[in-house]
C-alpha cells in the first residue's frame, strides 16, 4: 500500500488474504517466450543473429537503441518483451548477460534474444516499440540496401564503443538518421522515461513545455557530406568515454563543443521552411511536444498545449548524442562525476537544438529571442556557445512581423508547411484558431477552459504541477483532461537550487485532452452540468487563504478521501482506452493532499 492513502475495501482485503493463503502465486508461466509469439520471435532473433559482418554491426547498433524498449508484436498485443544478450542461442532458455551499458563487451559467444516481460508495467518507465513485418522490411531497406562494408574491428572496443560516430561509422549516416526519425517519439521517450531522468536536478535541464522538430535529412551536413562526421568525430566525444573520471567535468568538452560548432558553421546554409523534416507526409513523430513537471516529463505527438516558450530542431549529430549521453552511455551505477557530466553535456545539446530553430528566424531577432529564453548570470556564462549554435546566414523565410517571428514560424510550420497528417489534430483549448469539438459537452468544456489558460493569474499559484480532471457526462464515456502548470524560469542551465531561477509571477496553466503525466499530483472531477460553477470557483482561488482546500474538498480526491481509490480506478480504466499501447500504471508518489 502506498503510504498515506486510505485502506482498501473489505472485499479487496479479503481477496488479498485469500491469495496469500493460497501461496501468493504469480501469473501462470509458459515454458518459453516462443509460446506467446513464436513465429515473430523466431524471425526477429534470426535476423538479429546474422553471421555476416554487416549484420553483426547493424544488430549491435539496433540493440544499443532498443535495449530499453518494451517490445510488442501484433499477434500478442497484451504481452511485452525486451531484447537482451544471452549466452545461449535460440531454442534454449535465455541466460541473460548483464552489463552496465549496452555497448560493453558481452563476451563470446553471445546471442540476441527476446525475453518476455512479466512485471507490471509502470508508465514512468514504459517505452513501447512495435515489431512487425513492416518494421523488419523497413530496417532491411534502411541498412542493407546499397553497398557498404563493415570493419573487422568489434564495435565493443573500449577506445571506440562509447562514440557512436566512430563505432558505427561504416553504416550509412542516412540509414542511421532515418532509423531515428521513423520512431522519433520512441527515442525521445527513452531520454524522458529512462533512469537518467530521475529527480529535479536531471529534469531542470529542459523547459516546462517545448516543441521538437527535426532537420530534413537532405539539409543535414552529416548526411549530405559523407566525410563530415569522420572529420568531427573527435569533437563529438561524449563524457561517458571517460568512465566517470574528473576529466569528464573539465573545460575540454566545452572546447570540443566550440570546435564542432566552428567546423559546422561553413556548412550551414541559409535555412528555410523546407529544411524542416515533413515526416515523409504521414509520420506523426515529426512534431513532438515535451512537458516537464518538476521531476518527471512526458512526450506527446503533435503540437500540444499552445504556443511554446522554446522549440528545438534536432539534426542527426544532436539526436544521436542525446541518445548516447542520456540513455546508452548513462550508467545508473556511475559516480557523481559521471552523472553531473551527463547533465552538463545535455546543456550543450539543448542549446544546439534550440540554435537550429533560431536559425530560421531573422538574424537580427535571434539575440532578442534567445535573451527572452535565457536571463541571468548562469545563462550569460554560456553565451558564447549560445551565439555559435544559432549563428549562420540570414534565413530564407520572409516574415510579416519580425518582432513576432517565433510565433509566426511555429504557426506556419503547423498550419501551412507540414502536412496535416503529420501535425495531427491540435487541441482547441490553447490553440484558439482550432474549432471547438463537434461533441456538445466537449465544446462547452473547451470554451470554458479557454479563459483559464496561457496567462498568469492568482489561481495558477495554488495548482500543483499536474492534475487529472474527469468531466462526468452522464453517458458511457466521461472526458479526461490533464491540467499542467508551466513554471517560468530565467534559464534551465543551473543544476542545483532551481528555485533561484523560478519566476512564479509568470507561471500559467495548460489543459490538454487525455493523460499527459506519469505522476499526477491530484485528481479533480466535475459534472457537465456544473462546468460554469466549477470555472467560477477555479477563478476565485488565491494562494495562502485556504481556498484551494475548499475547492479540493468539493471537486477533488485527497489522499485520505474514502473515495480516493474509485477516483484512481477511473483513470486507470480510462488510460488504456485513450492510449492502448502507451498506457501503464500511474505513479502516485507525488500525489498531494490538497
Amino acid at each position: 500500500m502506498p503510504f498515506g492513502f486510505p485502506q482498501l475495501e473489505s472485499a479487496e482485503l479479503t481477496a488479498i488474504a485469500g491469495w496469500l493463503r493460497n501461496g501468493a502465486g504469480g501469473p501462470a508461466r509458459t515454458a518459453h517466450e516462443s509460446d506467446v509469439a513464436g513465429p515473430e520471435i523466431g524471425e526477429w532473433e534470426g535476423f538479429l543473429n546474422g553471421s555476416d559482418p554487416r549484420s553483426q554491426l547493424v544488430s549491435a547498433y539496433l540493440f544499443e537503441h532498443l535495449f530499453y524498449a518494451h517490445l510488442r508484436f501484433d499477434s500478442a498485443p497484451g504481452e511485452w518483451f525486451r531484447v537482451v544478450r544471452s549466452r545461449t542461442p535460440a531454442g534454449s532458455p535465455i541466460d541473460e548477460i548483464a552489463t552496465r551499458r549496452p555497448y560493453d563487451d558481452p563476451g563470446s559467444p553471445s546471442y540476441y534474444r527476446l525475453r518476455r516481460i512479466r512485471e507490471t508495467l509502470v508508465e514512468k518507465t514504459h517505452v513501447p516499440y512495435s515489431l512487425n513485418d513492416t518494421k523488419l522490411a523497413r530496417i532491411r531497406q534502411l541498412f542493407f540496401e546499397g553497398s557498404w562494408s563493415a570493419p573487422k574491428r568489434s564495435p565493443y572496443d573500449r577506445d571506440r564503443a562509447a562514440n557512436p560516430f566512430v563505432a558505427f561509422a561504416a553504416i550509412p549516416v542516412r540509414a542511421r538518421y532515418q532509423f531515428l526519425l521513423d520512431d522519433a517519439r520512441y527515442h525521445v521517450q527513452t531520454f524522458i522515461h529512462g533512469p537518467v531522468c530521475r529527480g529535479q536536478s536531471a529534469l531542470d535541464v529542459i523547459d516546462e513545455q517545448f516543441l521538437i522538430f527535426f532537420l530534413a535529412p537532405e539539409s543535414d551536413p552529416a548526411v549530405t557530406d559523407p566525410d563530415h562526421l569522420s572529420h568531427v568525430a573527435a569533437d563529438l566525444a561524449l563524457p561517458a568515454e571517460r568512465e566517470g573520471s574528473i576529466e569528464a567535468l573539465s573545460l575540454g568538452y566545452d572546447a570540443k563543443e566550440v570546435d564542432y560548432l566552428r567546423t559546422q558553421a561553413p556548412r550551414v546554409t541559409s535555412r528555410g521552411l523546407a529544411d524542416v523534416w515533413h515526416g515523409d507526409g504521414a509520420n506523426r513523430d515529426a512534431v513532438l511536444t515535451v512537458f516537464r513537471h518538476f521531476d518527471n516529463a512526458f512526450v506527446l505527438r503533435g503540437a500540444v498545449g499552445g504556443m511554446p516558450k522554446t522549440a528545438w530542431i534536432m539534426d542527426y549529430p544532436i539526436f544521436e548524442r542525446m541518445y548516447y549521453d542520456l540513455v546508452a552511455g548513462f550508467d545508473v551505477y556511475g559516480n557523481a562525476t559521471h552523472q553531473i557530466a551527463t547533465r552538463i553535456y545535455m546543456n550543450y545539446l539543448r542549446i544546439e537544438a534550440e540554435g537550429q530553430f533560431l536559425r530560421l528566424l531573422p538574424a537580427s531577432e535571434r539575440p532578442r529571442v534567445r535573451g527572452e529564453w535565457y536571463r541571468g548570470r548562469v545563462a550569460r556564462a554560456l553565451s558564447g556557445v549560445h551565439e555559435r549554435a544559432s549563428a549562420g546566414p540570414e534565413t530564407a523565410i520572409s516574415y510579416a512581423d519580425s518582432a513576432h517571428a517565433k510565433e509566426e514560424l511555429v504557426k506556419r510550420l503547423l498550419t501551412e508547411e507540414l502536412p496535416a497528417a503529420v501535425v495531427g489534430p491540435r487541441e482547441p483549448i490553447q490553440w484558439t484558431d482550432v474549432p471547438l469539438s463537434d461533441d456538445a459537452v466537449s465544446a462547452r468544456f473547451e470554451a470554458a477552459m479557454r479563459d483559464l489558460v496561457l496567462k498568469p493569474a492568482p489561481y495558477v499559484g495554488v495548482f500543483p504541477d499536474t492534475v487529472l480532471l474527469r468531466v462526468k457526462t452522464g453517458g458511457a464515456d466521461d472526458l479526461v483532461y490533464t491540467v499542467a502548470r508551466n513554471r517560468a524560469h530565467t534559464s534551465v542551465e543551473f543544476i542545483f537550487s532551481e528555485g533561484v531561477e523560478l519566476q512564479p509571477a509568470e507561471d500559467y496553466l495548460q489543459i490538454v485532452s487525455g493523460i499527459a503525466t506519469s505522476r499526477p499530483n491530484f485528481f479533480l472531477r466535475v459534472d457537465e452540468g456544473r462546468i460554469e460553477e466549477f470555472v467560477a470557483a477555479w477563478k476565485a482561488l488565491t494562494p495562502g487563504n485556504g481556498s484551494f482546500s475548499a475547492f479540493a474538498a468539493k471537486y477533488g480526491a485527497r489522499r485520505g478521501d474514502p473515495n480516493f481509490w474509485s477516483a484512481f480506478d477511473f483513470f486507470t480504466r480510462a488510460f488504456p482506452a485513450l492510449d492502448p499501447v502507451g498506457a501503464a500504471v500511474l505513479d502516485l508518489s507525488r500525489y498531494s493532499s490538497d
